[in-house]
């Protein structure tokens, strides 16, 4: 069992750790096609208690001009959160050329659609998982990465937006990130067989959102897969050195699916995945 101070968090920017206290960092901006006076949404405080498998809860109802913002799955359709409330949502980041974490990232995300449906919760609760990187991450690019993982129904939604609609979404939440040249030196790309342009640094989380559209609960840290076989393939070739050490012994802090169990047993009062001594 894994607690993190509910007065201190600590962030992964694509294996580089940021301390921070209270609350989290507002975001820099990047040059896709943001105003530099664009205002943002402000992230409200993290400061709660620590939940029983990881992470901290505490409660901030999330502001409607957050809750409006525009989402495209991978079939096209436009959501957003508001959309989705009287459901919970788990969301996290993740973006398609990612070679170091990211694959991994929706493994879990997989992983836990797969458990939520099968205890029949799927009207209940939805799993999201949502672009950083929207330049690239065109709505055929997050449907063929999808696709790559096996399911012909999925369980859980990847998506993406517009460039400065999905900055304004992830500063709400304090997610940063900043598109820096690629250091993988020949890496190329798993789609297009051409070298990466840019990464993308990011942080690395997992939330929960109540049906109530309230922000609940959050875990930080490297995505940590019980089991590696999810990974598909093409992927797996496409991960960096870096990445392949990830997939077997992600470096701490990690997340991992019971901690999101444990979170939606604790804020919705709803059994998913082994049952939790509360």
């Amino acid at each position: 069992m894994k607690k993190i101070a509910p007065a201190v968090l600590l962030l992964l920017v694509c294996g580089t750790t940021t301390a921070f206290a209270g609350s989290t960092p507002k975001p820099m901006p990047t040059s896709h096609g943001m105003s530099m006076n664009m205002a943002m949404p402000t992230p409200p405080p993290i400061s709660g208690t620590a939940a029983m498998m990881g992470g901290t809860i505490f409660d901030a109802a999330i502001p409607s001009n957050v809750l409006s913002i525009p989402l495209q799955d991978a079939s096209g359709k436009t959501f957003t959160l508001g959309s989705l409330k009287g459901r919970a949502v788990v969301l996290t980041d993740f973006f398609t050329s990612c070679d170091m974490i990211c694959p991994m990232t929706t493994a879990n995300m997989r992983t836990i659609g797969d458990t939520i449906s099968a205890a029949g919760q799927s009207k209940k609760i939805a799993v999201v998982e949502l672009s950083v990187d929207p330049q690239r991450d065109t709505v055929s690019r997050i449907s063929a990465y999808q696709k790559l993982y096996g399911e012909e129904t999925p369980t859980w939604t990847v998506a993406t937006g517009a460039v400065d609609q999905i900055k304004r979404f992830w500063s709400y939440f304090g997610v940063y990130t900043k598109d820096v040249p690629n250091t993988d030196g020949e890496a190329v790309d798993w789609q297009t067989g051409k070298k990466l342009a840019y990464d993308v640094e990011h942080d690395d989380l997992a939330i929960l959102i109540d049906a109530k559209s309230h922000y609940r609960w959050i875990d930080l840290g490297n995505p940590a897969v019980a089991n590696p076989n999810i990974v598909p393939a093409k992927l797996k070739a496409f991960l960096s050195a870096q990445g392949k050490l990830n997939l077997l012994h992600p470096q701490q802090p990690d997340w991992d699916p019971s901690a999101v169990y444990g979170a939606i047993q604790q804020v919705m009062n709803i059994q998913v995945g082994p049952k939790m001594k509360m």
